[in-house]
């Protein structure tokens, strides 16, 4: 009757499998999809991220030009603010700056006295809508909301209310303190909305995505998507009030993964690109069209060849089951379990075995004679020695027995055997005569077993990873899992490579592997690369295991996570040897790097420099706004510093507003080291001029530099260095600061 049902369990085993694999299939393709979307994705925002850039720089230069040309207006009027005097200048910038529509000159109430276009004149601008709000003197480029209309004349200011049709005529207003006579005026500079319009649509065609302009405060200056108005606030710029401010708002919350963010540097304005979605997975959206279009077709022809498969076993099946007789099915049933038939008939001490008993233990048919001495013999130590009166026990109890135990098979392996046997004849006084039962192969059960007990000890808080010797990975604990991030599927097969951070040279792997190969052991610690990306540090201990003949076969590694540890070493040496404001190197770093530098290069015959370096008035600074506003500027300082120098030089803070920088192996000539020591300072020098953004706005300072050349035959040390260097400093405020002066004996 099992015979007649196994076909049938067999074509469902068969159908299960072949859906299993068709779903394993779709899944594959979907996740190959998903990960055709991201890279689309991923491309197209870094291509909008070059468009922000871009955009973001063209748009801070009109405001800076702007700013400039506001500036140059008092000087070229004479301090005069009539009309006759400012207007022709207003219409020669004007000529130079296609993207305004006009300037006017405000009074301090906000009224037009002055204006390149003359029906603008006696019109009252609302200063308060205009940011950012200026502090002190210092004057400040500010940008108000835009404006409905070609001027002041006939326009009006857009609001939350009303705000302006992307399609209506607008400008954008921008403003500026000046001083005429001492008096305070201002200056306002009408942007023409249709010159952004024609080059931002040049530069990023609509049906590729839309460029918008945001003021810090939410306020939409211009975009060149249509459907959005002019002057409008963000849709959610209501959440920013209590937590955050605008720009983090839009990174964080924005829905689209394809929308770009970029703040400009020192203006308050955030420049937005919308990629349109639909342009930009076009051609995944197509590829994925023809990968489902092939694997449909792949699916129905392998469908169609597994139910031909299947439908030939069937009717092969059928027709091998017509044929078998009983003895036959009975043999192949003992075969397929392993089993082997025995009798023991004690009346003549006689012993036999069926074919399948040698088979069993890799013996051909009839090979020996079977006999309780032999079957000893081939029964492990350990097991044979209470093996018959374990049977007389049982057999006494029970009338059957059952034992385990290991025999030796012919190519000198130990398997373990189950006996199962059974008095069927007894004496009158009730004594065994004739036994019969079965051998029983439970090797694989031992093993598994033994695997199962294995694995509860592979499951420590250690990781363990096993490969095997082409460095394949066979088995990780979930110590592992949990440290790395990879689970077992995802990194058998492959190598331990996959871990490899990069930090680790060549050199360092080949030592690693020579201590494998010739002592088979290495510990040490690495730094490998989680599967999230994230770098970590671990103890590990590598083992080779080899066989009985000395080849290698797996290796064993345990490791434990020490990124912590390692961490707060790294903070141990970044409180000894760097300034905890700008993260420099600080006195103690630089003292000895700076020795080391002058051996080295006296003993190489190299020069080197030292560049001493002073902000000029920080002091004010300080005593003006506070020593936050120093801090803030003395970290940026330290950044621009680090971007003017090599790899291999060194720039280190002193304390308050000195910065020293050393630079190693300007080439054997003087000459040539002093002008590459000039040229890097010049450099520095136009770096640190730059304005600083800080709380209350831009600020500007100054630097003198002093610089020595070391390396020559004259024995000096770093202490003499750096005297000379301050004092080549010191020269150079004496000739007015912001100036760079040598050393010179």
């Amino acid at each position: 009757m099992s015979l007649l049902v196994f076909p049938k369990k067999t074509v469902t085993r068969y159908l299960l499998a072949a859906l299993l694999m068709v779903g394993l299939i779709i899944g594959l393709i979907m996740t190959a999809l998903t990960s055709l979307r991201q890279e689309a994705i991923q491309t197209h925002r870094h291509i909008a991220n070059l468009h922000a850039y871009t955009l973001e720089e063209h748009f801070s230069q009109i405001l800076q030009h702007i700013s400039l040309t506001m500036d140059r207006i008092p000087p070229l009027s004479h301090e005069a603010p009539e009309q006759e005097e400012i207007f022709p200048i207003f219409m020669e910038l004007l000529h130079n700056a296609p993207y305004l529509r006009s300037l006017s000159l405000l009074n301090d109430e906000g009224v037009i006295e002055v204006s390149s276009h003359e029906a603008n004149i006696g019109k009252r601008v609302r200063l308060e809508n205009f940011l950012p709000v200026p502090f002190g003197d210092i004057p400040l480029l500010r940008m108000g909301i835009p404006w409905e209309g070609r001027d002041f004349e006939n326009a009006r200011p857009s609001t939350i209310q009303k705000p302006i049709a992307s399609d209506a005529i607008s400008f954008l207003p921008l403003l500026k303190k000046v001083y005429f006579e001492k008096r305070v005026y201002y200056i306002i500079a009408n942007l023409n909305t249709d010159y952004l319009n024609n080059h931002y649509t040049t530069i990023l065609p609509i049906e590729q995505g839309t460029v918008s302009l945001w003021r810090l405060d939410g306020i939409l200056l211009f975009s060149t998507d249509p459907k959005r108005a002019f002057g409008t606030e963000h849709e959610d710029v209501i959440h920013t009030e209590n937590t955050d401010d605008f720009y983090e708002h839009l990174n964080r919350d924005s829905r689209n993964p394809l929308d770009v963010f970029r703040l400009a540097k020192f203006l308050p304005f955030i420049v937005e690109i919308q990629t349109n979605e639909a342009n930009a997975l076009g051609y995944w959206d197509k590829e994925r069209h023809k990968v489902l279009g092939i694997t449909t077709l792949l699916i129905v022809l392998s469908s169609g060849l597994a139910l031909a498969l299947i439908a030939r076993y069937y009717r092969e099946n059928e027709r091998q089951k017509s044929q078998l007789s009983y003895e036959k099915q009975f043999r192949v049933a003992m075969e397929a379990t392993q089993t082997g038939l025995w009798t023991w008939d004690l009346q003549i001490n006689r012993i036999t075995w069926d074919p399948q008993c040698y088979l069993l233990l890799g013996y051909t048919p009839d090979a020996f004679e079977p006999s309780w001495d032999k079957i000893v013999e081939l029964t492990h130590p350990d097991d044979s020695k209470n093996m018959l009166l374990s049977i007389q026990e049982q057999i006494m109890a029970h009338s059957s027995f059952l034992i385990e135990r290991r025999m030796i098979t012919a190519q000198k392996e130990w398997v373990w055997i189950q006996v199962r046997g059974k008095v069927i004849e007894f004496s009158q006084e009730h004594e065994p005569l004739f036994l019969t039962g079965v051998y029983i192969n439970i090797d694989a059960q031992k093993k598994a077993e033994q695997l199962h007990l294995s694995a509860v000890a592979f499951e420590t808080q250690e990781a363990i990873l096993i490969t095997d010797a082409k460095e394949r990975v066979v088995k990780v604990n979930e110590a592992f899992t949990r440290i790395t991030g990879y689970s077992d599927h995802e990194i058998i097969g492959k190598t331990p490579r996959i871990l490899h951070s990069g930090y680790h040279d060549k050199a360092f792997y080949e030592t690693m592997w020579k201590a494998l190969l010739e002592e088979g052991f290495w510990q040490g610690e690495l730094w490998n690369k989680r599967k999230n990306g994230e770098i970590y540090a671990e103890s590990i201990t590598i083992t080779t295991i080899r066989d009985a003949k000395g080849k290698t076969t797996h290796f064993i590694a345990n490791f434990n996570d020490i990124t912590t540890h390692k961490a707060a070493q790294q903070q141990i040496q970044e409180l000894a040897y760097y300034d905890p404001l700008t993260h420099l190197a600080n006195r103690r770093l630089f003292d000895k790097t700076l020795n080391e530098a002058v051996c080295h290069s006296m003993k190489e015959k190299h020069f080197g420099a030292l560049l001493f370096i002073d902000l000029d008035l920080f002091k004010e600074l300080n005593d003006t706004y506070g020593h936050d506003a120093g801090d803030m500027l003395l970290i940026q300082t330290a950044s621009r510093l680090k971007e003017t120098i090599r790899e291999s030089d060194l720039v280190a803070r002193l304390g308050g507003d000195e910065f020293v920088i050393l630079l190693k192996n300007l080439g054997a000539q003087q000459g040539i080291a002093h002008h590459i020591t000039q040229s890097i300072a010049k450099k520095i020098l136009s770096l640190l001029c730059k304005p600083y953004a800080l709380a209350h706005g831009n600020y500007m300072l100054g630097a003198s530099i002093g610089c020595t050349i070391f390396g020559d035959t004259s024995q000096k040390d770093g202490a003499m260095l750096l005297k000379e260097a301050d004092l080549a400093m010191y020269q150079a405020k004496d000739k007015g600061r912001n100036q760079i002066c040598f050393y010179e004996k």
